[in-house]
């Protein structure tokens, strides 16, 4: 689950910022952003990331940072929590708003998937 904290309306699309909780086995697989910084702040749990040809474990108080053009990636290790900044807003806050609408009752289509993967 995330929740906008911060959107790009409310900082003249200066930064998003998210609360995520992630449940133990949630990824993200590689990918990048082509304009913004993502900063992940882990408050609680354990995260798996790999940045650019790095890997570890993130663990609450540690900050992550890729920057754009960046490959990154994520598996929560436990049940997660985390802040996720993006500077400036944008893509990434309408990737969690078109995300948001999907749950076990309503999984995306192929559609959807192709949507996500070419943008």
């Amino acid at each position: 689950m995330t929740s906008l904290l911060a959107t790009g309306e409310n900082t003249d699309n200066r930064v998003s910022i998210f609360d995520s909780v992630l449940p133990k086995g949630n990824l993200a697989p590689w990918h990048y952003h082509e304009i913004d910084d993502e900063i992940f702040y882990i408050i609680s749990g354990e995260i798996e990331f790999g940045v650019d040809k790095e890997e570890f474990i993130a663990r609450p108080g540690d900050l992550v940072i890729a920057g754009p053009n960046v490959p990154r990636r994520f598996t929560a290790l436990t049940d997660s929590k985390l802040l996720v900044i993006n500077t400036p807003s944008g893509p990434s806050e309408g990737f969690i708003r078109d995300i948001s609408k999907f749950s076990q009752d309503n999984p995306p289509t192929d559609r959807d998937q192709k949507i996500f993967i070419d943008n």
